[in-house]
């Protein structure tokens, strides 16, 4: 058999490989869970019947439902620089693996380019959001927006947060007032970048994930209407 012939093809090879460091990079992360890992996320929402002005990104940006051929745009793993960022994109792949839809992007509107992606759900979602995990099942009225990515070329030019403000007021098209998100509570920059969205801290999810993360318990709390968190100026 010649070399040639041993040789992957162009188009399954790369395919394979980005496979491969997805999952590398998702068995890592159960391994630095160990035995015992506790988080703290807040719970952050936006009243979508209240007046706010929302933020305007450093270059001009347009709002579109996500499309396949956005991810390999998006979640370019080959030219992941660490393993953190390995990881965020084997997150966001395993969560298009999922199912997960109601997925939208900011595109740069000088080339088209897609530079941000969230997830946009209803109460009509509660099922995919029960698979998942870690979030309480929304009510009529209620959005949840999750799973935000920038690609690393397109941070420091405020896009979050505008991107994140234009998304949540599409909840409106399927009736929803309220838009909720979650942040781990160290999480400073992200913290920020939905408060510059409309969103404020009104929920405290404690996580407890044992055994290498096989087993996850969550427990929510609304915050008392007094809780100076609720204005927090992160």
């Amino acid at each position: 058999m010649t070399v040639q012939e041993t040789q992957m093809p162009v188009n399954v090879a790369p395919a394979i490989g980005s496979r491969f460091g997805n999952f590398t990079a998702r068995v890592g992360g159960r391994l630095r869970l160990g035995l015992c890992a506790k988080f703290r996320r807040y719970g952050l929402s936006r009243d979508l019947t209240l007046f706010f002005e929302n933020p305007v990104a450093k270059i001009p940006i347009a709002i579109r439902p996500l499309q396949s051929r956005d991810l390999a745009s998006l979640f370019a793993s080959n030219s992941a620089s660490d393993s953190a960022e390995r990881l965020e994109i084997a997150w966001r792949r395993a969560f298009v693996d999922k199912g997960a839809r109601g997925g939208f992007v900011a595109v740069d509107s000088r080339n088209d380019l897609p530079c941000y992606v969230q997830w946009l759900f209803g109460a009509q979602d509660n099922e995919f959001i029960r698979n998942l995990g870690g979030f309480p099942a929304l009510q009529p009225g209620q959005a949840l927006l999750e799973n935000a990515y920038t690609p690393p070329a397109y941070r420091g030019l405020g896009i979050m947060s505008a991107a994140m403000a234009l998304i949540a007021e599409r909840a409106i098209d399927f009736g929803a007032r309220e838009v909720q998100t979650f942040v781990d509570e160290h999480n400073i920059a992200s913290l920020k970048g939905c408060q510059r969205a409309g969103f404020y801290p009104r929920l405290l999810h404690d996580r407890t994930r044992l055994c290498f993360g096989l087993i996850t318990r969550d427990s929510f709390g609304r915050l008392p209407d007094d809780d100076p968190r609720q204005s927090k100026k992160f």
